[in-house]
């Protein structure tokens, strides 16, 4: 079981405990100890960008630990030791431990858009990115969502029972005794410690808000999410959103082949490669082909809504065939009859492919079987355009011997 950079958790590890809901609180209480953290962190990283230059090999160490911290994924089995790893790599981002953040992924995709959404996109982009991060956390919901897999998961357990000394450890410590190895011991712990839990953080808080704001839907349109080609290089894969919430089983993010996902990349080589993921789940590619042709489906219908069609047939005068040709060699009525139909097509003449002299050689006559043959085989392009030229029906006629 792996952390993921999506809904980040930046506090130090908070109780799962289910709220009293009998005194009527709604769960707006500030949280006052999770927003004072987040905002010291930003405070000390702002101002060290600001006074404190790094080495190189401090800078390189805090991309290194990034990259690590945004790794992750849950729709694999993975082997014990492949699992430890993971978990320790996961406490690097400062996220939450996996229990806490698994549970409200889960809320999160059952909810998704919601009251009962942890960081719903419908209470607004600051609320989404990280709003959500100042309020006391209330789930009522909390109680559907099954955790049995995790408590089942010794790794999962104990990471989340030693959560804060690991975070601290992987977050600070870490790359703090690594820079002292160069002798940038303060630049470890302000660059790659502080500055590079910030980084993952907005990174991640990305996928929460910008992720559920802007980029395609090309899977389904149910939900806000989107897919982000700019989101997913900075997530390792996880700005294609859409495809992640459509089919949140599947272990990749971008499902083609060359869509930017390194975490569906390494999943796939331990996978193939070694024997530490034996099995990770892909939702048939047939089922994928069908949300994505219902995708287009419903923006071809979109597009067609929005188009001029011409009026309704069923709405057009009714003229006789004899009254037809009365106004056309009386009145000069540049008008010619196809499929029943009279055509005005006096401002089309002009822009004409065969030329006006053909059109005028049908003013007042059936020209129906040289539309459709006679003369010419039209596209089907000329024939959705002949019908913006209707104004008028013909009334039932015996037809022609």
């Amino acid at each position: 079981m792996l952390t993921t950079q999506e809904n980040p958790s930046p506090n130090v590890q908070p109780k799962l405990v289910k709220k009293d809901v009998s005194n009527g609180s709604n769960g707006s209480d500030a949280w006052w100890a999770n927003g004072a953290f987040v905002i010291v962190v930003h405070l000390i990283s702002a101002v060290s960008l600001i006074t404190y230059t790094p080495p190189t090999k401090t800078l390189w160490l805090t991309l290194i630990l990034f990259q690590l911290g945004t790794f992750g994924h849950r729709t694999y089995t993975a082997r014990f030791p492949f699992r430890l790893a993971l978990a320790l790599v996961g406490t690097l981002a400062f996220q939450g431990s996996i229990k806490w953040w698994v549970l409200r992924h889960r809320l999160h995709h059952r909810f998704t858009d919601t009251d009962h959404d942890p960081y719903s996109a419908a209470k607004g982009f600051w609320f989404s990115h990280m709003g959500w991060i100042f309020k006391r956390p209330y789930y009522p919901r909390l109680k559907f969502i099954d955790a049995s897999d995790l408590n089942a998961d010794p790794v999962v357990v104990f990471q989340h029972k030693h959560y804060v000394l690991l975070a601290f450890t992987t977050g600070l410590i870490l790359p703090t005794c690594i820079a002292a190895l160069w002798g940038d011991a303060l630049g470890g712990f302000l660059y790659a410690g502080l500055l590079g839990r910030v980084i993952i953080w907005h990174c991640t808080f990305c996928i929460n808000s910008f992720a559920h704001w802007t980029g395609d839907q090309l899977y389904s349109n149910e939900v806000s999410a989107r897919g982000n080609l700019l989101l997913a290089i900075m997530t390792n894969g996880e700005g294609y959103h859409n495809f992640h919430h459509e089919f949140p089983k599947d272990y990749r993010n971008g499902y083609g082949l060359f869509d930017y996902d390194p975490s569906k990349w390494l999943i796939w080589l331990f996978h193939t490669c070694t024997n530490q993921i034996p099995f990770v789940y892909r939702v048939p590619d047939n089922e994928v082909r069908k949300a994505r042709s219902n995708m287009k489906l419903l923006e071809a219908q979109r597009e067609r809504g929005e188009c001029d069609w011409g009026i309704d047939p069923k709405t057009l005068p009714t003229m006789s065939y004899e009254e037809f040709q009365e106004k056309v060699k009386n009145e000069g009525k540049q008008w010619l009859l196809i499929d029943e139909f009279v055509l005005n097509v006096e401002t089309f003449k002009p822009s004409h492919p065969g030329g006006s002299k053909i059109l005028e050689a049908y003013y007042g006559k059936d020209s129906t079987r040289a539309f459709h043959g006679g003369l010419n085989i039209h596209t089907k392009a000329a024939k959705t355009m002949m019908n913006m030229f209707r104004v008028a029906r013909i009334e039932k006629r015996e037809p022609e011997s």
